[in-house]
């Protein structure tokens, strides 16, 4: 999750509305596809257990990441909510990953009941929708792991050691496939350059002898 500054009035260029119609779900398709109803989601909402929306454009549409469809299917099913099945997803990965990317910097997290309800209070904000292309709990979880470790990698750089060429190649690429595009109202609001910009974009202009094409 990115750092944020002050929420700003729902301004949007036309490419930031091409991006965000797109990739992500108003209300109404999510309603649609998920084959739920208005009020249950209400209801989820009331008891904190839905996501806000990760942009609301001026003409008042609510656009959700597509994950969130998948959370509501399964708690149709499962008798539960999207809360309840964003932490069953969470519980499955966390042993394999214990960092997360929150605010601007890599967090440590763990399975303890406190760091789950964590995990679900940044999911809630809606602003993870933002920054992933499936913000699932993977993907968080890949997120932090990732840009710990180009960090450490640029900490000491040595672009003349193929092995650590090598390492920064894969955990970049990896990275740009886990990350979204983000809108230019993004950068705004979050005050500027966001995780693709600092440790994808700027990496490959800073190396581009490593990222050239093959």
């Amino acid at each position: 999750m990115e750092k944020m500054n002050q929420e700003l009035n729902n301004t949007f260029d036309r490419k930031d509305l091409m991006y965000i119609t797109k990739n992500l779900l108003t209300m109404d398709e999510i309603i649609e596809r998920s084959k739920v109803s208005s009020s249950k989601i209400t209801e989820w909402m009331e008891r904190g257990e839905f996501p806000e929306p990760t942009y609301v454009t001026s003409n008042g549409k609510r656009w959700y990441p597509r994950y969130i469809v998948i959370l509501i299917q399964r708690s149709n099913e499962n008798g539960t909510s999207p809360k309840d099945e964003f932490i069953n997803d969470a519980k499955k990965v966390i042993d394999k990953s214990k960092l997360v990317y929150r605010f601007g910097r890599v967090e440590e997290t763990n399975d303890s009941d406190d760091e789950l309800e964590k995990m679900w209070t940044d999911f809630r904000s809606g602003l993870y929708g933002a920054c992933l292309r499936v913000p699932d709990p993977k993907n968080i979880l890949s997120k932090g792991e990732l840009i710990s470790k180009i960090q450490k990698l640029l900490e000491k750089p040595d672009p003349s050691n193929a092995s650590w060429c090598d390492s920064l190649e894969k955990c970049v690429n990896e990275l740009d496939k886990v990350e979204a595009e983000f809108t230019s109202y993004d950068r705004v609001r979050f005050g500027g350059q966001v995780s693709r910009d600092i440790f994808v974009t700027d990496v490959k202009k800073k190396y581009p002898q490593i990222f050239r094409k093959k």
